[in-house]
């Protein structure tokens, strides 16, 4: 949980992080959580939190949680800068699958 929020914070120079979850296959509420706090803080200071070719686990997750107005979902990473880009807003990409994490784990959705 530490990690991510630690990543996020890292980046906060830029407005808009995007942050690819095609790999995550299932997310613990404690991590939807610091993805929400993180977004809703992005957008206070002007920015926002991406979330790029999120699994169909991961958006139904959403979707139950009703985190879906404040999460901010992209097909792919190249729909996320073309967004970014027309807006001509800075951005910066967060890969989290360079290093082993737990942050992501647990029960499966169901």
């Amino acid at each position: 949980m530490s990690r991510l929020a630690c990543v996020l914070r890292r980046r906060a120079n830029a407005p808009t992080v995007i942050l690819d979850v095609s790999t995550v296959e299932r997310l613990t509420f404690d991590a939807l959580a610091v993805l929400v706090r993180e977004a809703m803080r992005l957008r206070s200071a002007g920015g926002e939190l991406l979330l790029t070719e999120p699994g169909a686990a991961l958006r139904k997750m959403i979707d139950r949680t009703g985190t879906g107005p404040l999460l901010t979902l992209r097909t792919d990473i190249a729909a996320a800068v073309r967004s970014l880009a027309e807006d001509s807003r800075t951005w910066c990409r967060v890969d989290l699958s360079a290093a082993p994490s737990t942050l992501f784990t647990g029960s499966p959705l169901q």
